[in-house]
Protein backbone atom coordinates (compact mmCIF):
# COMPACT_ATOMS: atom_id res chain seq x y z
CA UNK A 1 0.00 0.00 0.00
CA UNK A 2 1.00 3.49 -0.77
CA UNK A 3 -0.29 6.05 1.59
CA UNK A 4 -1.07 8.95 -0.71
CA UNK A 5 -2.04 12.12 2.00
CA UNK A 6 -5.37 13.77 0.81
CA UNK A 7 -6.04 11.45 -2.05
CA UNK A 8 -9.32 11.10 -3.12
CA UNK A 9 -10.91 10.08 -6.55
CA UNK A 10 -12.20 12.70 -8.96
CA UNK A 11 -14.35 12.20 -11.67
CA UNK A 12 -12.61 14.19 -14.61
CA UNK A 13 -14.34 15.39 -17.60
CA UNK A 14 -14.32 13.38 -20.53
CA UNK A 15 -16.82 16.22 -23.01
CA UNK A 16 -14.21 17.09 -24.85
CA UNK A 17 -12.79 13.62 -26.02
CA UNK A 18 -16.34 12.73 -26.62
CA UNK A 19 -16.95 15.24 -28.97
CA UNK A 20 -14.26 15.04 -30.62
CA UNK A 21 -13.99 11.55 -31.21
CA UNK A 22 -17.74 11.54 -32.73
CA UNK A 23 -17.73 12.66 -36.19
CA UNK A 24 -15.46 10.58 -37.74
CA UNK A 25 -16.31 7.16 -35.44
CA UNK A 26 -15.98 4.14 -37.87
CA UNK A 27 -18.15 2.37 -34.64
CA UNK A 28 -21.50 4.65 -34.98
CA UNK A 29 -24.37 2.80 -36.57
CA UNK A 30 -24.26 4.40 -39.57
CA UNK A 31 -20.66 3.84 -40.24
CA UNK A 32 -19.95 0.23 -38.93
CA UNK A 33 -21.41 -2.16 -41.62
CA UNK A 34 -19.76 -0.38 -44.41
CA UNK A 35 -16.16 0.50 -43.37
CA UNK A 36 -14.85 -2.03 -41.02
CA UNK A 37 -14.06 -5.18 -42.45
CA UNK A 38 -15.34 -8.45 -43.24
CA UNK A 39 -15.22 -11.86 -41.80
CA UNK A 40 -13.21 -14.22 -44.12
CA UNK A 41 -14.09 -16.78 -43.84
CA UNK A 42 -17.93 -15.83 -42.15
CA UNK A 43 -19.58 -17.01 -39.25
CA UNK A 44 -22.51 -18.85 -39.84
CA UNK A 45 -22.96 -17.12 -43.09
CA UNK A 46 -22.55 -13.69 -42.34
CA UNK A 47 -19.28 -11.58 -43.05
CA UNK A 48 -20.29 -9.90 -39.02
CA UNK A 49 -21.52 -11.32 -36.30
CA UNK A 50 -24.31 -9.15 -35.09
CA UNK A 51 -25.72 -10.02 -31.71
CA UNK A 52 -28.71 -7.01 -30.18
CA UNK A 53 -26.39 -3.70 -30.52
CA UNK A 54 -23.37 -5.74 -30.61
CA UNK A 55 -21.33 -6.36 -34.05
CA UNK A 56 -18.49 -8.11 -34.11
CA UNK A 57 -15.56 -7.92 -37.64
CA UNK A 58 -11.75 -8.48 -38.03
CA UNK A 59 -9.47 -6.09 -36.51
CA UNK A 60 -7.53 -4.42 -38.69
CA UNK A 61 -4.25 -3.86 -36.36
CA UNK A 62 -4.75 -7.47 -35.45
CA UNK A 63 -2.59 -8.98 -31.92
CA UNK A 64 -2.34 -12.13 -33.51
CA UNK A 65 -3.68 -15.02 -36.19
CA UNK A 66 -6.93 -13.94 -35.44
CA UNK A 67 -8.34 -10.85 -33.47
CA UNK A 68 -11.42 -9.13 -33.95
CA UNK A 69 -13.49 -6.48 -32.25
CA UNK A 70 -17.00 -6.14 -30.47
CA UNK A 71 -18.51 -2.92 -30.75
CA UNK A 72 -21.40 -2.78 -27.96
CA UNK A 73 -23.51 -0.50 -28.26
CA UNK A 74 -25.47 2.02 -31.05
CA UNK A 75 -24.10 5.06 -28.58
CA UNK A 76 -20.97 6.65 -29.18
CA UNK A 77 -20.35 7.06 -25.79
CA UNK A 78 -21.77 5.18 -22.59
CA UNK A 79 -20.83 6.28 -19.51
CA UNK A 80 -19.72 4.13 -16.69
CA UNK A 81 -22.81 3.98 -14.99
CA UNK A 82 -25.11 3.73 -18.36
CA UNK A 83 -23.63 0.55 -19.62
CA UNK A 84 -26.01 -2.42 -19.38
CA UNK A 85 -26.55 -5.94 -18.86
CA UNK A 86 -27.59 -6.11 -22.56
CA UNK A 87 -24.58 -4.44 -23.46
CA UNK A 88 -21.92 -7.21 -22.12
CA UNK A 89 -24.41 -10.28 -22.52
CA UNK A 90 -24.41 -9.59 -26.38
CA UNK A 91 -20.90 -8.56 -26.94
CA UNK A 92 -19.99 -11.73 -24.83
CA UNK A 93 -22.57 -13.89 -27.51
CA UNK A 94 -20.74 -12.38 -29.99
CA UNK A 95 -17.33 -13.32 -29.05
CA UNK A 96 -18.36 -16.82 -28.18
CA UNK A 97 -20.04 -16.89 -31.74
CA UNK A 98 -16.59 -15.88 -33.48
CA UNK A 99 -14.13 -18.20 -30.90
CA UNK A 100 -16.26 -21.19 -32.00
CA UNK A 101 -16.35 -21.05 -35.75
CA UNK A 102 -14.36 -23.27 -37.53
CA UNK A 103 -10.75 -22.43 -37.61
CA UNK A 104 -10.56 -19.97 -35.37
CA UNK A 105 -9.08 -21.65 -32.21
CA UNK A 106 -6.36 -23.74 -32.68
CA UNK A 107 -5.81 -26.71 -30.00
CA UNK A 108 -3.10 -24.78 -27.95
CA UNK A 109 -4.61 -21.39 -28.87
CA UNK A 110 -6.30 -19.46 -25.43
CA UNK A 111 -9.27 -17.62 -26.90
CA UNK A 112 -9.30 -14.20 -24.80
CA UNK A 113 -11.75 -11.22 -24.40
CA UNK A 114 -10.48 -8.02 -23.24
CA UNK A 115 -11.50 -4.60 -23.00
CA UNK A 116 -9.46 -1.29 -22.91
CA UNK A 117 -12.79 1.25 -21.86
CA UNK A 118 -11.66 4.76 -22.79
CA UNK A 119 -8.22 6.32 -23.94
CA UNK A 120 -6.65 6.78 -20.16
CA UNK A 121 -7.06 3.03 -20.30
CA UNK A 122 -5.06 2.41 -23.92
CA UNK A 123 -8.89 2.70 -25.90
CA UNK A 124 -8.32 3.84 -29.38
CA UNK A 125 -11.85 4.12 -30.01
CA UNK A 126 -13.84 6.14 -27.15
CA UNK A 127 -17.29 4.34 -28.86
CA UNK A 128 -17.12 1.00 -26.53
CA UNK A 129 -15.54 -2.40 -28.18
CA UNK A 130 -14.51 -4.99 -26.90
CA UNK A 131 -11.39 -7.18 -28.31
CA UNK A 132 -11.33 -10.84 -29.04
CA UNK A 133 -8.31 -12.97 -29.81
CA UNK A 134 -7.28 -16.41 -30.79
CA UNK A 135 -3.81 -16.91 -29.88
CA UNK A 136 -1.28 -19.34 -28.47
CA UNK A 137 0.75 -16.76 -26.66
CA UNK A 138 -1.74 -15.13 -24.04
CA UNK A 139 0.82 -13.14 -22.00
CA UNK A 140 3.21 -14.08 -18.95
CA UNK A 141 0.37 -13.07 -16.14
CA UNK A 142 -2.27 -15.71 -17.85
CA UNK A 143 0.68 -18.37 -18.64
CA UNK A 144 1.89 -18.23 -15.03
CA UNK A 145 -1.24 -18.79 -13.74
CA UNK A 146 -2.37 -22.07 -15.70
CA UNK A 147 1.32 -23.64 -14.63
CA UNK A 148 0.71 -22.80 -10.90
CA UNK A 149 -3.35 -24.17 -11.28
CA UNK A 150 -2.06 -26.72 -12.53
CA UNK A 151 1.31 -27.33 -9.54
CA UNK A 152 -1.41 -26.75 -7.06
CA UNK A 153 -3.47 -29.51 -7.81
CA UNK A 154 -0.68 -31.69 -8.19
CA UNK A 155 0.44 -30.91 -4.99
CA UNK A 156 -2.80 -30.68 -3.09
CA UNK A 157 -5.08 -32.95 -5.26
CA UNK A 158 -7.58 -29.97 -5.26
CA UNK A 159 -8.11 -26.20 -7.15
CA UNK A 160 -6.51 -23.82 -6.13
CA UNK A 161 -10.21 -22.32 -7.44
CA UNK A 162 -12.12 -23.75 -5.39
CA UNK A 163 -9.54 -22.83 -2.08
CA UNK A 164 -9.32 -19.14 -3.32
CA UNK A 165 -13.31 -18.94 -3.26
CA UNK A 166 -13.58 -21.06 -0.09
CA UNK A 167 -11.57 -18.96 2.04
CA UNK A 168 -12.35 -15.82 0.54
CA UNK A 169 -15.89 -16.38 1.31
CA UNK A 170 -15.18 -17.68 5.12
CA UNK A 171 -12.46 -14.26 5.74
CA UNK A 172 -15.36 -12.00 4.47
CA UNK A 173 -12.90 -9.16 4.08
CA UNK A 174 -12.51 -9.26 0.36
CA UNK A 175 -15.73 -11.31 -0.55
CA UNK A 176 -18.51 -9.17 -3.23
CA UNK A 177 -21.05 -12.04 -3.69
CA UNK A 178 -21.98 -14.77 -4.60
CA UNK A 179 -24.68 -15.71 -7.43
CA UNK A 180 -25.92 -19.07 -8.79
CA UNK A 181 -22.77 -19.10 -11.08
CA UNK A 182 -20.22 -17.16 -10.11
CA UNK A 183 -17.94 -15.65 -7.38
CA UNK A 184 -17.04 -12.52 -6.79
CA UNK A 185 -14.29 -11.04 -4.53
CA UNK A 186 -11.31 -8.17 -4.74
CA UNK A 187 -7.68 -9.93 -5.37
CA UNK A 188 -5.41 -9.73 -2.11
CA UNK A 189 -3.32 -7.99 -4.85
CA UNK A 190 -4.76 -5.68 -7.68
CA UNK A 191 -2.83 -4.39 -10.94
CA UNK A 192 -4.98 -1.01 -10.32
CA UNK A 193 -3.97 1.62 -7.81
CA UNK A 194 -7.65 1.46 -6.49
CA UNK A 195 -7.89 -2.10 -6.44
CA UNK A 196 -9.37 -4.88 -8.75
CA UNK A 197 -12.68 -6.46 -8.70
CA UNK A 198 -12.48 -10.56 -9.97
CA UNK A 199 -15.03 -12.65 -11.04
CA UNK A 200 -14.65 -16.40 -10.98
CA UNK A 201 -16.95 -18.94 -12.94
CA UNK A 202 -16.62 -21.99 -10.62
CA UNK A 203 -15.62 -25.47 -12.82
CA UNK A 204 -15.80 -23.52 -16.21
CA UNK A 205 -12.27 -23.17 -18.12
CA UNK A 206 -13.32 -21.27 -21.26
CA UNK A 207 -15.57 -18.58 -22.27
CA UNK A 208 -17.36 -21.15 -24.55
CA UNK A 209 -18.72 -22.85 -21.73
CA UNK A 210 -20.51 -20.15 -20.24
CA UNK A 211 -24.42 -20.74 -20.45
CA UNK A 212 -26.84 -17.54 -21.00
CA UNK A 213 -27.65 -18.01 -17.73
CA UNK A 214 -23.97 -17.41 -16.45
CA UNK A 215 -23.69 -14.07 -18.75
CA UNK A 216 -26.56 -12.62 -18.13
CA UNK A 217 -25.49 -13.29 -14.01
CA UNK A 218 -22.16 -11.73 -15.06
CA UNK A 219 -23.73 -8.63 -16.82
CA UNK A 220 -26.01 -8.04 -13.62
CA UNK A 221 -23.22 -8.10 -11.36
CA UNK A 222 -20.61 -6.53 -14.09
CA UNK A 223 -23.55 -3.27 -14.43
CA UNK A 224 -24.05 -2.93 -10.77
CA UNK A 225 -20.06 -2.64 -10.15
CA UNK A 226 -19.92 0.46 -12.79
CA UNK A 227 -22.54 1.78 -11.31
CA UNK A 228 -20.85 1.71 -8.41
CA UNK A 229 -17.61 2.89 -9.55
CA UNK A 230 -19.10 5.70 -11.64
CA UNK A 231 -20.52 7.28 -8.49
CA UNK A 232 -16.67 7.39 -6.89
CA UNK A 233 -15.36 9.12 -10.12
CA UNK A 234 -13.86 6.04 -11.91
CA UNK A 235 -15.05 6.38 -15.76
CA UNK A 236 -11.76 4.12 -17.06
CA UNK A 237 -11.03 0.71 -16.60
CA UNK A 238 -9.75 -2.24 -18.19
CA UNK A 239 -10.98 -5.84 -18.07
CA UNK A 240 -9.86 -9.32 -19.02
CA UNK A 241 -11.21 -12.94 -19.29
CA UNK A 242 -8.47 -15.45 -17.85
CA UNK A 243 -9.50 -19.14 -19.70
CA UNK A 244 -7.45 -21.93 -20.08
CA UNK A 245 -6.19 -23.42 -23.33
CA UNK A 246 -8.80 -24.93 -25.90
CA UNK A 247 -7.44 -28.58 -26.01
CA UNK A 248 -6.57 -29.29 -22.27
CA UNK A 249 -9.02 -31.69 -20.56
CA UNK A 250 -10.22 -31.69 -16.52
CA UNK A 251 -8.86 -28.58 -16.30
CA UNK A 252 -7.25 -26.88 -13.60
CA UNK A 253 -7.92 -23.42 -14.09
CA UNK A 254 -11.16 -21.96 -13.46
CA UNK A 255 -12.24 -19.28 -15.86
CA UNK A 256 -12.21 -15.50 -14.00
CA UNK A 257 -12.26 -12.20 -15.04
CA UNK A 258 -10.80 -9.09 -13.69
CA UNK A 259 -11.69 -5.14 -13.71
CA UNK A 260 -9.25 -2.76 -13.02
CA UNK A 261 -10.28 0.74 -12.69
CA UNK A 262 -7.37 3.16 -14.55
CA UNK A 263 -7.43 6.93 -12.64
CA UNK A 264 -6.21 10.06 -13.37
CA UNK A 265 -3.99 11.06 -10.28
CA UNK A 266 -4.49 14.55 -11.29
CA UNK A 267 -7.44 14.86 -13.60
CA UNK A 268 -6.68 18.65 -14.01
CA UNK A 269 -3.31 17.51 -15.61
CA UNK A 270 -4.50 14.60 -17.03
CA UNK A 271 -1.99 12.80 -14.93
CA UNK A 272 -2.28 8.68 -15.56
CA UNK A 273 -1.71 6.14 -12.71
CA UNK A 274 0.89 3.99 -14.55
CA UNK A 275 3.90 5.30 -12.98
CA UNK A 276 7.26 4.16 -13.08
CA UNK A 277 6.70 1.31 -10.32
CA UNK A 278 4.31 -0.21 -12.37
CA UNK A 279 5.99 0.27 -15.70
CA UNK A 280 9.50 0.05 -15.22
CA UNK A 281 10.10 -1.97 -12.03
CA UNK A 282 7.10 -4.27 -12.46
CA UNK A 283 5.29 -3.33 -8.85
CA UNK A 284 2.08 -2.70 -8.21
CA UNK A 285 0.79 -0.45 -5.54
CA UNK A 286 -2.47 0.58 -4.74
CA UNK A 287 -3.50 3.53 -2.56
CA UNK A 288 -7.16 1.80 -1.92
CA UNK A 289 -6.86 -1.36 -0.24
CA UNK A 290 -9.06 -4.53 -1.70
CA UNK A 291 -10.78 -4.62 1.36
CA UNK A 292 -12.13 -1.22 1.15
CA UNK A 293 -13.02 -1.96 -2.47
CA UNK A 294 -15.09 -4.64 -1.51
CA UNK A 295 -16.93 -3.22 1.06
CA UNK A 296 -17.65 -0.61 -1.57
CA UNK A 297 -19.07 -2.58 -3.81
CA UNK A 298 -21.35 -5.64 -1.69
CA UNK A 299 -24.22 -4.07 -1.44
CA UNK A 300 -24.66 -3.10 -5.06
CA UNK A 301 -23.46 -6.32 -6.61
CA UNK A 302 -25.19 -8.63 -4.14
CA UNK A 303 -28.28 -7.26 -4.74
CA UNK A 304 -27.39 -7.63 -8.58
CA UNK A 305 -26.98 -10.99 -8.40
CA UNK A 306 -29.82 -11.66 -5.96
CA UNK A 307 -31.86 -10.57 -8.56
CA UNK A 308 -31.73 -13.02 -11.63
Amino acid sequence: MAHFQGFRLRRPDLSAEVAASRHHCPFCPDRVLVVTPRLDPPVDGSFRVVEGESVLFPNISPYDRRSAVVVLSRAHFLAPEDIRPHHLVDGLRAAQRYLGAPGTLRRRDFGLVTWNYMPLAGATQVHPHLQVVATDRPGRLLEDEVAASLRYRRRFGRSYWAELVETESQLEERWVGRGRHSAWLTPFVSRSVVSDLMVVFPGKSLISDLSRADLEEFGRGMSAALQQLAAEGVVSFNLAFYPARADSANQALWLHARLSPRIHFNPAIGGSDATVWQHLLDEPFMVRSPERLAEALRPAVSDALAGG
